[in-house]
């Protein structure tokens, strides 16, 4: 029912495609075609014409927040494809940087601002697949916000991500969610979307969960929580780091997987 292809991660494996700090995946349904993110250059743009996907035909493009890894291949998306609908926050279009380092879409305010949906409560984009906007702090230990700054109407403040959004694919086995930094906490993440889908097993869980050198207590308040709503599958990526993937590893064996640049991930529908 859906298959996802990542077109940009930090990894790679393979001679042709390449790797970048950043992560876009090409999500296709029974009738649609997604992309959720667009990496940090057009890189993503190069690696789908190797793996004969054509970009032009995306109907939508989910942006899960405005750091420049996710969105510093845009403009070059829609240069090149003419009909898609961009979803994201509206918060996404605030400077943000880290330190002093700028760090989100330059010259947000140049964009061609008719092609965006700005949603701000959980929405269907297409038949059963969901972007859920509104992230819930219920364990403020699983944050990510430290060194990271956004420059709203009040001046430069610590930036607590609220541009930030997931999605969610629905099928007759259950839910899939995708993450892309989780910044708010993979954890508070799982527990908001848990409250508009309730009883649904999760086949997968696929992202990245910022806790690249974090140290271990930000690893044990994931993976103890993973414990108690282990889903089927944990695709781990990107900001979760290849170090703490060995934790993950260990502590849930087979079901974690390591998502790199050019894995093909096939979801099927029994009912279908």
């Amino acid at each position: 029912m859906y298959k996802i292809t990542t077109l940009v991660e930090n990894c790679v494996y393979g001679r042709q495609l390449q790797s970048e700090h950043g992560l876009s995946l090409f999500i296709e349904t029974p009738a649609h075609k997604l992309l959720f993110d667009t990496g940090a250059s057009d890189l993503f743009i190069r690696n789908a014409r190797f793996l004969n996907i054509n970009l032009e035909e995306v109907d939508y493009l989910i942006l899960s927040h405005g750091h420049s890894d996710h969105t510093g291949g845009l403009r070059s998306f829609l240069k090149l494809n003419a009909k898609a609908t961009v979803i994201c926050k509206h918060e996404i279009l605030y400077p943000k940087f880290k330190g002093e380092r700028e760090n989100g879409i330059t010259n947000a305010r140049d964009l061609d601002l008719s092609r965006f949906n700005f949603i701000d409560k959980t929405t269907e984009i297409v038949p059963n697949v969901f972007a859920v906007p509104l992230i819930e702090i219920s364990n403020a230990e699983d944050t990510h916000f430290d060194h990271f700054l956004v420059c709203r109407n009040e001046g430069m403040l610590l930036d607590t991500f609220e541009d930030e959004l997931v999605l969610v694919l629905t099928d007759a086995r259950g839910i899939s969610v995708i993450s892309a930094c989780s910044h708010r906490g993979i954890t508070n993440i799982m527990r908001t979307v848990r409250k508009s889908f309730l009883y649904l097993p999760c086949q997968l869980l696929l992202g990245g969960f910022h806790i690249h050198n974090a140290g271990q207590q930000k690893f044990e308040i994931i993976a103890d929580y993973l414990q108690k709503d282990a889903p089927c599958q944990i695709g781990v990526c990107h900001c979760t780091g290849v170090d703490q993937y060995a934790f993950f590893q260990q502590r849930f064996g087979n079901s974690v997987f390591y998502n790199y640049t050019g894995r093909v991930i096939q979801l099927n529908d029994p009912a279908s």
